[in-house]
């Protein structure tokens, strides 16, 4: 399937317009994952985050794809 550029810059905008979050980036990743509720949990219980880590693991791994894909831009761009 291909997706136009058009599309993404849709989505792009949208993503801008709403002020999604990093948290909310995290969120929407687990909740693909199937951990949503785990990441939400993780959230307001620590003892439960000490034990499972899904709340902290989605977002360093969120900070983690946003700061590849910022190089992989730069690296397009030819900056």
């Amino acid at each position: 399937m291909k997706v136009s550029n058009l599309y993404h810059a849709r989505l792009l905008q949208e993503l801008l317009r709403s002020e999604v979050t990093i948290e909310d980036l995290a969120r929407g990743y687990a909740s693909i994952d199937g951990k949503r509720n785990s990441f939400d949990k993780g959230k307001a219980d620590h003892e439960y985050e000490k034990k499972m880590g899904h709340y902290l693991g989605y977002l360093t791994e969120m900070e983690s794809i946003i700061d590849n894909a910022i190089g992989y831009a730069f690296e397009r761009k030819g900056s």
